[in-house]
């Protein structure tokens, strides 16, 4: 289990900013982003070092609705008048997962409980990393 308490306390406190490490927890596990399964603002995050990265981001959300890219070299070829700037960032990118987080709630009337456990998939062997009560 990990503390949350520690994590969730700020670190940089100042007029503008009240931020702890739990809000970038999610990274910590691949240090990319899959660019089959992440949000628009975390696409144009990752892609900002290359430049273009509004224009990237929505090319790969229309695409990845009708398939998911196989590999950067598939999302190269697609969005070849973007592969300068992709290539910049490919670093910092990647077509599949093997850290995922799984959100269950569960509601009774009025009362309500959440859980988030952080797993790894290693091929078929699946490894619980951390179990988050709340």
């Amino acid at each position: 289990m990990i503390d949350t308490e520690a994590l969730a306390r700020p670190t940089i406190v100042s007029r503008s900013r009240n931020e702890s490490a739990l809000k970038y927890m999610g990274m910590w596990g691949s240090m990319k982003v899959n660019i089959n399964t992440a949000p628009r603002h975390v696409l144009e995050a990752a892609f900002i070092f290359g430049g273009d990265e509004v224009q990237i981001a929505e090319e790969i959300i229309q695409r990845r609705r009708i398939e998911p890219f196989a590999d950067i070299q598939e999302l190269k070829t697609d969005l070849f008048k973007y592969s300068d700037s992709i290539g910049k960032c490919e670093k910092y990118i990647t077509t599949v997962s093997r850290f995922f987080t799984i959100k269950v709630t569960a509601v009774s009337g009025v009362a309500k409980a959440s859980t988030v456990i952080a797993i790894t998939k290693d091929g078929e062997k699946v490894k619980r990393i951390a179990v988050i009560n709340g």
